[in-house]
């Protein structure tokens, strides 16, 4: 009788394995997506494509966003792609849950500076410098993914309550 216990451990075994490998599979490729999109041009300007961040060093250079918390945020933007590690890292470490929730904060966050990009900038026109969609839009659809997938890894079947199929829970002693 202990066959068919071991037999049916190791079967949801390996379908909690798979589950937890499409999870990875979709998180880290709207990490991708997201990161690809960073670095595809944001504006066309003449005939120059520019990507977000060659954008953040010329508001920055120019003084534009002054010395606030805009300034900061953009002096700080290369640091994304560093940012972005930190999922991984902890998915290294097989720590689904906080591996699930800095991949949904930071597609929440790459989600919300492109979709509100898209929807401010979208077909306006300031003399010879304009919006390219591209770059926007896949890290719009990366940071989507990134929140699917982080809150598939963190609300998953990861519980930190290790269950014990077909064997009986213990009364509880009163």
């Amino acid at each position: 009788m202990a066959q068919p216990e071991a037999a049916t451990d190791s079967s949801v075994a390996r379908r909690r394995l798979r589950w937890r490998i499409a999870q990875c599979w979709l998180a880290g490729a709207g990490l991708v997506l997201a990161l690809a999109g960073s670095f595809l041009p944001w504006v066309i300007s003449g005939s120059v494509t520019r990507s977000i961040y060659a954008m953040a060093g010329v508001v920055d250079r120019l003084g534009v966003a002054g010395d606030g918390p805009l300034a900061a945020v953009l002096a700080s933007l290369p640091l994304i792609a560093a940012l972005c590690f930190a999922p991984v890292i902890a998915a290294a470490l097989r720590w689904w849950r906080v591996a699930g929730v800095f991949a949904m904060l930071i597609g929440v966050a790459m989600s919300a500076l492109s979709l509100g990009i898209l929807a401010l900038a979208l077909g306006k026109v300031g003399l010879t410098v304009r919006l390219d969609p591209l770059g926007p839009s896949v890290m719009a659809a990366g940071g989507l993914l990134l929140c699917g997938g982080g809150a598939c890894l963190s609300f998953g079947n990861s519980s930190p309550i290790r269950r014990r199929i077909g064997r009986s829970e213990r009364p509880l002693a009163s």
